[in-house]
């Protein structure tokens, strides 16, 4: 049987964002998609994993899932679970032996892939090496062939790659570490980076959805550990001042060794960081009414992030048209404390503007959208639709407005068809 779910139906329910794209079937990637199986097999994944620059399978959901939703070929059913098989290749799953499931983290507090404060390490494998799993690369895996098949193989490839990210993280000691069984995933240089926090928050909350209440322990676990993650970014960036920009502790230089007076941080990744906080809240996890206020609260001052480079020309805003660049200068000083939320920090968004633009990008006037690889979908300006289109959907003040300049633009037009190729960064407002 070949199944076709009302893929309607399922981005309403927003555990899938909501894409744009319509893919016709002869596109190049449907033709690439698995067409059988073996164990162990590649399938669509890159290898290693921790490639650099595009790959399909980054993303809130990985090209292959995205197809499912977007082209009617006939070809993506099957070709989806092959690749939600094809995760069993990574070294991620790491069973308790008195459950047989995967661990509990209040189970194993020290334990650690990466490092341990206490030297609690797994056994060391035998037999072949498994290819090495990357956080800041991973993809979502398993997650949308449990959706759209049921079957308890995807469901804990699931909760493997989250029980993954928590071991890899440090359990104690000076940040960045996960705090022992909380398992923080702070974005700072380390284990995570800020787009690998963003990408684990966005498996962690994959996690909580999958896990039937049945389970009772591991529904715990996984809701405990994304709480404790909400109240952390909470109380560093909305219970206590911080900047007002919407950045979380960069993985620029800020934890460098440079010495050039100020901070340069990716977009992209901060992007990243802030579609996976805004995908978290879309699938209304399974948290406290609190927690789930301060999650409101956090995304909707993460959103600043996106919402501020796409302001109008006014003088005092970043102007939209130049929303894309690779990076921007996010602090006038080496060494910002992000730990007080005293900076310094910029006086506005057009202080990073100029900064990051020191030779003038264009005049200050309506027009296309410029730079960013524009207009290629898989461009800085595709990266950063899903952050901007999860703030519009959670109704973050001056979303709406940001969104209309970009979509008014007179190149627009031009990206978002070519969206339907490629439309991993598709995601719009639902």
């Amino acid at each position: 049987l070949i199944v076709r779910h009302d893929v309607n139906y399922l981005q309403a329910t927003r555990l899938v964002p909501t894409y744009r794209a319509a893919t016709p079937a002869s596109v190049s990637q449907i033709a690439a998609l698995p067409s059988s199986f073996v164990p162990m097999q590649l399938g669509n994944f890159e290898t290693p994993m921790g490639n650099a620059g595009y790959q399909s399978a980054i993303g809130l959901l990985p090209e292959w899932d995205v197809l499912y939703l977007t082209c009617n070929s006939s070809l993506t059913w099957a070709a989806l679970q092959r690749n939600g098989y094809s995760a069993g290749r990574w070294g991620i799953h790491f069973r308790d032996e008195t459950t047989q499931r995967p661990l509990r983290f209040s189970s194993y507090p020290r334990l650690s892939v990466n490092a341990s404060t206490t030297n609690d390490f797994p056994t060391s494998s035998t037999g072949i090496s498994a290819p090495g799993w990357d956080v800041p690369h991973h993809p979502s895996v398993g997650f949308m062939a449990y959706l759209v098949s049921g079957r308890w193989y995807h469901m804990e490839t699931v909760q493997f790659a989250a029980t993954y990210n928590y071991l890899y993280n440090v359990d104690g000691g000076p940040y960045p570490n996960r705090q022992g069984s909380l398992g923080l995933l702070k974005s700072q240089a380390g284990a995570n980076t800020t787009r690998g926090a963003g990408w684990a928050i966005r498996t962690l909350a994959q996690a909580v959805a999958v896990t039937p209440d049945s389970d009772a322990d591991l529904k715990a676990e996984f809701t405990a550990s994304l709480e404790a993650n909400i109240n952390y970014y909470h109380g560093r960036f909305v219970a206590m001042a911080n900047n007002p920009f919407g950045i979380v502790d960069p993985y620029g230089d800020a934890y460098g060794s440079g010495s050039d007076g100020k901070v340069t941080e990716a977009t992209w990744q901060q992007d990243f960081h802030t579609a996976a906080f805004g995908y978290a809240l879309a699938t209304n996890p399974s948290i406290s009414s609190a927690a789930k206020t301060k999650l409101e609260q956090f995304f909707a001052w993460k959103a600043q992030s996106i919402v501020g480079r796409l302001g109008s020309a006014d003088s005092g805003n970043w102007f939209y048209r130049d929303a894309a660049p690779y990076t921007m200068v996010v602090a006038f000083v080496d060494f910002p404390n992000f730990d007080s939320g005293t900076g310094p920090w910029p006086s506005s968004w057009r202080a990073m503007y100029d900064a990051t633009f020191t030779a003038s990008p264009g005049l200050r006037e309506d027009g296309p959208l410029r730079g960013g690889n524009i207009p290629d979908p898989t461009s800085y300006w595709g990266n950063l639709q899903p952050a901007l289109s999860y703030a519009v959907e959670h109704g973050v003040p001056g979303a709406l407005d940001a969104y209309n300049r970009m979509i008014s633009a007179s190149n627009w037009a031009q990206l978002a068809s070519g969206f339907d190729s490629f439309p991993v960064w598709s995601v719009r407002p639902r």
